[in-house]
């Protein structure tokens, strides 16, 4: 039984067909259709299938037309794979799987609250609890000296300078940038887990300036993880994106972001930034990978209570430092 043969055919310039019209064997068999094709639009990819399948043929143009003849006993052989070539060349794209948007994502922007009334208490608007230290030794506790985490492993610092801010103004502008694109992340992954990997891709970043610089240096802010958030949102969408193109299309919103928020100002810690917003794209794209292929991972409450965790651990590092 023949497989049918759409009327889809073309013919290239560029190749050199052998007219023989008059000169076919009385036993090759037209494949292509007996009533030849006028269109150009695929006529070179039958001959390559052909080719490619080793099949013998043969081309003729009669009547602006174009033929293609094989012998008999190639004939159902050459039919199954034109066809086959067809109906793959004509299947219908799958329709992307839409994103999975988490309701209440504006509540991951409360996470930044704890910030606020930490800073509060350090520059004293407001008591601190009394079985803390003192707020100004809050700074030297939890500052990212490099010096000391490469000498002494005071690593938790990579944590708990997420917390610490030079002045309201550096506060205000972690804060209300940091809202939005905690927002925009927990759309993309739930309020839970936006807040830890923000948490987890600031305390990398930080981790990774460490490693990376050269000369001694103190750091604090949340930028890191601000920029991590944003490195996670671009690296979250770039992975469900089919094409190299259009993966490409985030991670250079992400690195346009950076060189109009993270390069501006004296003491802007330019490699903290570009540090925690590649800690961020590798973060976002593995929590892509693990969602697209049904991976388990923390929930959102306990990926909440993970950063809540992280951060009083870190803080109580910090605190027995200062007491020992």
């Amino acid at each position: 039984m023949r497989t049918p043969i759409p009327k889809v055919f073309a013919f290239s310039r560029y190749w050199r067909i052998r007219r023989r019209p008059n000169s076919l064997p009385l036993d090759w068999r037209p494949v292509a259709g007996s009533q030849g094709y006028t269109r150009y639009t695929s006529f070179r990819e039958w001959l390559l299938v052909l080719n490619a399948c080793g099949i013998p043929h043969q081309t003729a143009q009669m009547g602006g037309r174009e033929y293609i003849y094989v012998p008999a006993l190639y004939e159902n052989i050459a039919l199954t794979e034109l066809g086959a070539f067809y109906r793959e060349t004509t299947r219908p794209a799958p329709e992307p799987t839409p994103l999975r948007v988490f309701p209440h994502a504006f509540l991951a922007a409360l996470a930044l609250l704890p910030v606020i009334l930490w800073h509060g208490w350090r520059m004293g608007w407001w008591h601190a609890p009394q079985p803390l230290p003192q707020p100004e030794l809050w700074s030297g506790a939890g500052v990212l000296d490099i010096v000391r985490v490469r000498v002494f492993n005071e690593w938790y610092r990579t944590v708990t300078a997420l917390g610490l801010h030079a002045s309201l103004t550096h506060l205000c502008g972690n804060v209300a940038f940091g809202s939005i694109f905690l927002t925009l992340l927990a759309r993309l992954t739930g309020v839970g887990r936006a807040i830890w990997l923000t948490l987890l891709g600031g305390a990398l970043g930080n981790a990774l300036t460490v490693l990376l610089r050269p000369h001694p240096v103190l750091s604090m802010g949340f930028s890191t993880a601000l920029f991590a958030s944003i490195g996670a949102i671009a690296g979250f969408m770039a992975n469900q994106q089919s094409g190299r193109r259009k993966a490409m299309l985030p991670v250079a919103a992400a690195a346009a972001l950076l060189a109009m928020l993270g390069t501006e100002g004296e003491n802007t810690d330019y490699a903290a930034h570009l540090a925690g917003l590649a800690c961020g794209l590798a973060l976002g794209a593995f929590e892509a990978w693990r969602v697209r292929n049904h991976h388990a991972g923390l929930g959102q409450w306990s990926a909440a209570a993970a950063t809540l965790f992280v951060v009083c651990v870190a803080w109580w590092r910090a605190f027995a430092a200062i007491n020992g």
